[in-house]
């Protein structure tokens, strides 16, 4: 009887080597993300716990949105993990922006450990409401 030896890890690596991609242990991590649409904006939400506002960075370019950031936790002496989920180091993380909406009109808040991109939709996109004048 002939055993079938499967080593999924292994195996997703080399597809992912195949098609230019790097390997699952190789990825940085990245934060979670909403992205809302309403009728004058389209705003992303990013969960970002823990993070100080000057340690992050959101740019606009060719209709993308980038946010970028570092989170690093102190060590101290004598303290050994017994178990690391808290992600940290650098990450980046794009979101395409539909067409309609206005690279130039961008804001950005960050409360409560949620990071707030808005950019407002062109103005020639925005429902117009027509005033029926009585003849």
């Amino acid at each position: 009887m002939n055993t079938l030896r499967v080593r999924p890890g292994r195996e997703l690596t080399r597809l992912l080597d195949a098609w230019g991609f790097t390997a699952p242990s190789d990825v940085s991590w990245a934060p979670r993300a909403d992205v809302v649409e309403s009728e004058t904006a389209l705003t992303v939400r990013y969960e970002l716990a823990g993070f100080d506002p000057d340690d992050l960075r959101a740019t606009v370019e060719d209709n993308v949105l980038t946010v970028t950031g570092e989170r690093a936790f102190p060590s101290s002496d004598g303290e050994t993990y017994r178990r690391r989920e808290l992600a940290q180091g650098s990450f980046t993380r794009s979101i395409r922006i539909p067409e309609g909406y206005d690279p130039e009109n961008v804001r950005a808040s960050f409360t409560g450990g949620i990071l707030e991109v808005t950019v407002g939709k062109h103005p020639e996109v925005l429902p117009k409401t027509v005033e029926i004048e009585a003849a």
